[in-house]
């Protein structure tokens, strides 16, 4: 086989590795020298694939392979069988996308599961279970909310949220409340204007540059560190 015809299969390799919703998503947030690496590895297996399959074909039907092989426009020895590896990554990734991983969303979680860093893994939880975080940003203003989309791992420089309460934090760092969300989101839902929260068009965009730090929120364990000194028990 011309070493030349080889890089049918290395493009097949990497066509599924950056296409392919399964892997795309894991791939991003991998160095390129491990893309490579994948991309060799998929595409000899590809390859190998190819070959058993021409095996196949030449044992049950010999004549088929020179059938085709005559309307190829290059000659070449082993053309179709290259071409077919790469033709076999091209169905895989689109049928895959059109079936099992056709929803996004879901391979992003997936994939910050797998190589998601600490923040990946924090947003992740707050999306999955409904989780509040607090977001202090570079001008000590702060945002509680729910998580509305996952970034993409490496990818996205931003983070879509819905917010809840809002304010800023004082010299001694404590947190002000001065809007409250929630309020104005119920007054929405019982005028039967929007079903969900995910109807009304109240999305926060917070890019990971101006973030200070994000941690999670519970409301009753906020209240009870900041209850008044006089009822706290000496």
């Amino acid at each position: 086989m011309p070493w030349n015809l080889l890089i049918l299969p290395l493009l097949g390799g990497y066509y599924l590795l950056s296409r392919f919703n399964k892997f795309k998503f894991k791939q991003q947030r991998l160095d390129r020298q491990r893309l490579v690496f994948d991309t060799i590895l998929i595409g000899t297996w590809l390859l190998f694939f190819s070959f058993i399959t021409r095996l196949i074909v030449q044992w049950a039907s010999p004549s088929l392979i020179p059938f085709i092989h005559g309307y190829f426009p290059i000659k070449t020895p082993f053309i179709g069988t290259t071409f077919f590896s790469f033709l076999i990554a091209v169905l895989i990734t689109e049928i895959g996308n059109l079936t099992f991983c056709r929803d996004p969303k879901r391979q992003i979680e997936k994939a910050i599961k797998v190589v998601g860093n600490e923040l990946e893994l924090l947003l992740r939880s707050s999306f999955k279970d409904a989780k509040l975080l607090e977001f202090t940003l570079d001008t000590d203003k702060f945002y509680i909310a729910w998580v509305k989309e996952l970034p993409i791992p490496t990818v996205s420089n931003y983070i879509r949220v819905i917010p809840v309460f809002s304010g800023y934090r004082d010299v001694q760092k404590k947190l002000i409340f001065t809007t409250h969300y929630l309020d104005v989101y119920s007054e929405y839902v019982e005028e039967v204007k929007f079903q969900s929260l995910y109807e009304l068009d109240v999305d926060l965009i917070i890019t990971l540059d101006n973030l200070v730090t994000v941690s999670y929120f519970d409301i009753e364990m906020y209240e009870r560190f900041n209850r008044p000194s006089a009822d706290l028990k000496p």
